[in-house]
C-alpha cells in the first residue's frame, strides 16, 4: 500500500488511515494539515477574507473576556483586605 501524500510504502513507518482519503504516513498527514491550515476540521485557507477576519475578531474577543475573568477581583470577598 502506498501513502496518498508521498507515494512510498505506507508500512515503512507509522501507518494510519485518513478518513475519506486512504492510507498515509502519520508525518505526511500532519504535514498536509499544517500546509492546508486546518484547525479542528476548519480549513482556514478555504474561508473568504471577510469570514477569516470575523473569526479573528471573535477569537480576540474571547481571549479578552478570558483574561478579564482571570484578572477580576471580587470587592466583596471577605479575605481581601484594603488598607
Amino acid at each position: 500500500m502506498k501513502c496518498v501524500y508521498c507515494q512510498s510504502d505506507v508500512l515503512s513507518a507509522e501507518p494510519i488511515t485518513v478518513s475519506g482519503i486512504g492510507p498515509a504516513h502519520r508525518h505526511c498527514y500532519e504535514k498536509s494539515l499544517v500546509e492546508q491550515r486546518v484547525f479542528r476540521h476548519l480549513n482556514l485557507r478555504a474561508l473568504p477574507d471577510a469570514d477569516l477576519r470575523e473569526l479573528m475578531d471573535m477569537a480576540k474577543m474571547e481571549l479578552n473576556v478570558r483574561e478579564a475573568d482571570v484578572q477580576s477581583v471580587d470587592l466583596w470577598q471577605e479575605d481581601v483586605l484594603f488598607c
